[in-house]
């Protein structure tokens, strides 16, 4: 999943005007963001498949991501139009915003996510 997140910010971070098109277009299409919705749930259904309860500690991550990243999927695919809406409040709104968040997803699941899958679970 790191990589597939870096293959996605990488350009977002180089290009970010490029990817801002590229994201308007995706994001006005209902069916690309409902078809993004099930790949949303199969992301979801794995981080939970691994660890689904509240324990307490570094492993709370895992099913704090995987609810968080079912209850995406879920918006995405009751409320497409919305998505795009919030997105241009967000990260579509500057190239400077979408660099930084770019960034800090890159850091978070990139980086974070394999070193808490490696070293903390």
């Amino acid at each position: 999943m790191a990589i597939l997140v870096a293959a996605i910010l990488i350009p977002a971070i180089l290009y970010p005007k490029k990817w801002q098109k590229v994201m308007k277009k995706a994001l006005k299409e209902e069916s690309l963001v409902r078809l993004s919705a099930f790949v949303t749930f199969i992301i979801s259904f794995l981080f939970l498949s691994v660890h689904w309860k509240f324990n307490g500690g570094w492993f709370m991550i895992i099913p704090i991501i995987g609810w968080l990243t079912l209850l995406k999927g879920f918006m995405l695919l009751w409320f497409p139009g919305s998505i795009y809406k919030m997105a241009k409040k967000v990260y579509l709104k500057s190239e400077t915003a979408t660099t930084l968040m770019a960034f800090i997803g890159l850091i978070v699941f990139s980086i974070g996510l394999p070193y808490v899958a490696l070293y903390i679970y």
